[in-house]
């Protein structure tokens, strides 16, 4: 069954990372008792542009730390560390997370070798992500439960917008 890079990416995200990392992640809150939710907010851009500290993206957000980390055996390495970063978003206390293989998506729209890939494309694929996401996690309930996908227009709204936006 061939599908997009989106798509594929998405299912790489859900195996490689959710999968593993979100039925710990209550348990790994201890130093944060004061989190707002339990669940993991996935925060992503419609652009594809992650930025590599979210804090700096955004004045309304304040990283505050790290879960404590899940150690794995996986790929090939032992004890793979896996920590969720929390932010304060106007003083409410999140665990989010930004699906770093989205960058894969940056890389290509850049390189020379494939002209033809547009950012128009990479928005295409990012969304192809987000609708991939999603069903896969309609299969899984009680992992759907523990995150909330946060897709977000990064040319018109802040990440902070987006994100208080599902905070109530």
């Amino acid at each position: 069954m061939p599908c997009s890079i989106g798509e594929g990416l998405a299912y790489s995200y859900y195996t490689g990372f959710l999968k593993p990392v979100l039925p710990s992640l209550a348990s790994r809150l201890s130093k944060y008792p004061l989190v707002f939710s339990k669940k993991l907010f996935i925060l992503i851009p419609t652009s594809g542009n992650l930025p590599s500290r979210l804090q700096d993206a955004d004045s309304d957000i304040v990283h505050l730390g790290q879960t404590d980390a899940l150690m794995l055996d996986r790929g090939g390495i032992a004890g793979r560390s896996y920590a969720n970063n929390v932010y304060s978003v106007k003083k409410t206390q999140l665990v989010v997370d930004m699906p770093a293989n989205l960058l894969t998506l940056r890389d290509i729209e850049m390189d020379a070798d494939f002209p033809d890939f547009t950012e128009g494309e990479a928005k295409t694929e990012v969304l192809k992500f987000v609708a991939q996401l999603e069903k896969i996690l309609l299969k899984n309930v009680e992992l759907a439960s523990m995150c909330v996908i946060v897709t977000y227009d990064d040319s018109t709204t802040k990440p902070s917008a987006a994100l208080q936006s599902f905070m109530g």
